[in-house]
């Protein structure tokens, strides 16, 4: 995938440092749980985050500095999630022990 689009993605960016960066950052995203841009069909192909992650980013519909998501407000909501799941986990240990 990267040799097909890798003169697409750098257009988008002014060096490959930042390419870099920002498609490690969207995989990042990707593995903590974002919801992918991709239609289902593009994504089973593949379970690398990178490439999955340039492939978001070669179809314009994440744009560097924009549409990717703001890590701080990301990893609020993220801590937010997986504290209600570890809440939930709980309550449910507490709703066995009960019974």
């Amino acid at each position: 995938m990267a040799e097909k689009d890798i003169d697409k993605l750098l257009s988008m960016t002014d060096s490959k440092y930042r390419l870099s960066v920002v498609t490690a950052k969207r995989a990042l995203q990707l593995r903590s749980g974002a919801p992918s841009v991709l239609p289902v069909e593009q994504r089973v192909r593949t379970r690398n985050l990178v490439t999955q992650a340039m492939r978001e980013l070669a179809t314009g519909q994440l744009t560097v500095g924009t549409s990717l998501m703001d890590e701080q407000r990301f990893h609020q909501d993220y801590v937010r999630q997986r504290q209600a799941q570890l809440q939930a986990q709980l309550n449910a240990e507490r709703e066995r022990e009960r019974d």
